[in-house]
């Protein structure tokens, strides 16, 4: 709370109740303010303060801040001291809540139970329908909060109550409390959560203004945007109070401290809200009643006994040594530290808060919000089936499953897809798939890999994408008939929240533009996705040498020129194909009936083809791949790379970081030829055996 706070600084905001409003220990009816408003934001962003020094006026809202007018009036928060603030009638003390036990004494005004009854371990997730009431200036200059910053809001307050893993919140304890926008307005109509007024006194926190705009305070949070009387932000009284679905039952927030859009630095992280919140489900100050508080921590103070007595405010994000013992309330977001110091809710604050709901905001928890819940699709194992549309998905609340992909997957960022979520899908037939997603309210990056069994880190992926669409992912593969594919939806950094999952595909009745060597498609090192459905066979069989079953024929190819860019050890496949795969390179252009590959291959990696060969940088190849049986026709993806000469480890054979069994395939895959040369003797023979067995299980 704020000590000597200037009553009429915050006379309309706080004292201004409706006639039915009492004092909460006091039981007398408290009516408007008398003094005129001592604090103003002007049409031109200028700031008015008048006090007991006297009248003063800063360039704009960040000046005011940085004052000493801000310390003296309004602080970090304009919570009223305990007599001034606003009460309903009082509640039977009978059992309830949705958890049907505990009682509203266990969370009262005066006192804590710590019941384990409340603990968020039950698995029981509060989502809680919040509307935003943006107030702006008459003439709309001042106050204005988009959309997407308050989207950037309701996700800051769902890391600070669900410490999600990675976010700032993450060091506190998960609450089980989830914030989303409201979906519907109280008369049912589809809604934003976000309501827009101009208006200049209500701008400036005067004048009754929650009498025209509250929606259902019992059913909806509601959180006022304005000046807030000097204050960054307020609440006439703690959830405690009785004042559920009373008009002034609010939360009000200055506009500049509001999101990721917020100016009002060092409060710019969005903290602002969490700490209101924090009251408006019945958490003190943690420095409430100071020292005083040391003993009967439950019934004194700020009711809590893991939050150590504190003698006054944090400023900055000093730690602390009061009352006799140090502390880190600092770290608290029921302190007054600045944005980037908070991080936690205690474990007794996080059962005060859900006792809170239990028994005095029964009906503000809804079981039917758009994007409430945490994700069910979390791990790979419970993956949600696609369907061809939009899907709507959620991943609030999402772990990190550790799964990454290559690098080249992503331009920013690393590899991480973070607080991902899970989705399958079968492909209808043969053709064209695209995945998008370019509505999400967070930075989205995906993932699509082979379905026949969830993935793991370093594994074949088969498509991937980042900012396609803004920072959103748009992915393009061909599919064959039956196809599965995982499908990994995440975030680079650690943000979370609803987004559209957009599913089209085309079905594929033409040839691929690969089907014939004149048509060749350019490919660079990397994954490149292909289909040979409808593809003709050209006649180009492989030498029987190449194959190791069904003879030499090769049916249904595609082609595609490469042009290598260094000089050294080329690695070409396509493991892990949907069908029978073979392969062979070229060098130079089409290659005349009966001309002999550089390098052929056929069930290498399975039922799929992998070859390594000298490359020249700059040499052009042509690379056929099709199947040894006829019909059989799908989609891969040809993986080529290029390992130069003189690396630093050349017995990693297929630059996999390692010397393994893999390397020791391919050399006496190669054995007799220049393909596996690692002494650069010109043919792959013992000595080069034992210069891989030398480097056996090294990494490189």
């Amino acid at each position: 709370m704020r000590p000597h706070l200037h009553l009429a600084l915050v006379a309309s905001a706080t004292f201004a109740v409706a006639g039915t409003a009492f004092a909460q220990s006091r039981g007398i009816t408290r009516v408007g303010p008398a003094e005129p408003v001592a604090f103003w934001v002007h049409d031109d962003g200028t700031v008015e303060v008048n006090d007991a020094m006297g009248r003063a006026v800063f360039r704009d809202i960040e000046a005011y801040l940085a004052s000493d007018a801000f310390v003296r009036n309004g602080k970090r928060c304009g919570l009223p001291a305990i007599d001034d603030r606003i009460a309903g009638p009082p509640l039977d003390d009978e059992p309830g809540g949705v958890a049907g036990a505990g009682t509203p004494s266990d969370c009262s005004c005066n006192g804590t139970d710590p019941d384990p009854v409340y603990d968020s371990v039950s698995g029981l997730t509060y989502v809680i329908p919040v509307v935003f009431h943006v107030i702006r200036n008459s003439a709309g200059t001042q106050g204005n909060i988009s959309e997407a910053c308050i989207q950037s809001q309701i996700e800051s307050l769902n890391e600070d109550f669900n410490a999600i893993p990675g976010s700032p919140g993450a060091a506190g304890v998960n609450a089980r409390i989830e914030f989303v926008l409201a979906t519907e307005d109280p008369s049912g109509n589809p809604s934003n959560g976000i309501t827009y007024s101009d208006n200049t006194n209500w701008f400036n926190d005067n004048g009754s203004y929650w009498n025209s705009l509250a929606w259902d305070t019992s059913e909806y949070m509601n959180v006022y945007t304005n000046t807030a009387s000097g204050a960054l932000g307020y609440v006439p009284a703690l959830g405690c109070s009785n004042i559920d679905g009373q008009a002034q039952d609010r939360i009000v927030v200055l506009y500049s401290a509001i999101g990721d859009c917020a100016t009002s630095a060092p409060y710019d992280g969005g903290r602002t809200l969490t700490h209101e919140v924090g009251h408006y489900l019945g958490l003190e100050h943690t420095f409430s009643g100071g020292c005083a508080g040391q003993g009967n921590c439950n019934n004194n103070g700020d009711l809590i006994c893991d939050t150590l007595p504190q003698q006054s405010p944090t400023s900055g994000c000093s730690s602390s040594s009061s009352c006799g013992q140090s502390h880190q309330n600092q770290r608290n977001y029921m302190d007054y530290s600045v944005d980037s110091c908070m991080n936690n809710f205690t474990y007794e604050q996080h059962l005060r808060m859900r006792c809170i709901l239990e028994h005095y905001r029964v009906e503000l928890p809804c079981t039917d919000c758009a994007g409430s819940g945490p994700a069910e699709n979390d791990e790979c194992d419970v993956a949600i089936a696609l369907e061809e549309g939009p899907n709507e998905a959620t991943s609030f609340g999402a772990t990190y499953s550790g799964v990454i992909a290559e690098a080249s997957c992503s331009d920013v960022s690393g590899v991480a897809v973070r607080n991902d979520v899970w989705f399958t899908y079968e492909a209808p037939g043969n053709g064209t798939l695209t995945l998008s997603i370019c509505d999400a309210i967070f930075n989205a990056r995906m993932n699509v890999w082979p379905g026949d069994a969830c993935p793991e880190s370093g594994g074949l992926l088969l498509a991937c994408s980042d900012n396609d669409c803004g920072d959103g992912p748009i992915v393009d593969l061909v599919v064959s008939s039956g196809q599965q594919l995982i499908i990994q939806v995440g975030s680079p950094g650690n943000e979370a929240g609803l987004f559209t999952l957009d599913v089209d595909f085309e079905e594929v009745v033409d040839p691929p533009a690969n089907d014939l060597c004149t048509d060749a498609i350019s490919v660079s090192t990397g994954g490149t996705s292909f289909t040979t459905i409808d593809a003709s066979a050209s006649g180009a069989d492989l030498p029987l040498s190449c194959s190791v079953s069904s003879g030499p024929e090769i049916y249904a190819d595609v082609w595609f020129e490469w042009t290598a860019p260094c000089t050294g050890f080329a690695t070409i496949a396509t493991c892990n194909a949907a069908f029978d795969s073979r392969l062979a390179v070229y060098t130079g252009g089409c290659p005349a009936s009966g001309a002999s590959p550089v390098a052929c291959a056929d069930d290498i990696c399975g039922d799929d083809p992998s070859v390594t060969f000298l490359a020249i940088a700059g040499q052009t190849f042509r690379i056929q791949v099709g199947s040894p049986d006829v019909g059989d026709e799908g989609a891969g993806v040809l993986l080529v790379a290029c390992e130069p000469i003189g690396g630093g480890c050349p017995e990693d054979l297929n630059d996999d970081g390692s010397v393994d069994g893999a390397d020791l395939g391919l050399l006496l895959a190669a054995w007799a030829t220049a393909n596996a040369d690692i002494n650069d003797d010109g043919t792959t023979n013992g000595a080069d055996l034992g210069l891989l067995l030398a480097k056996w299980g090294e990494d490189c």
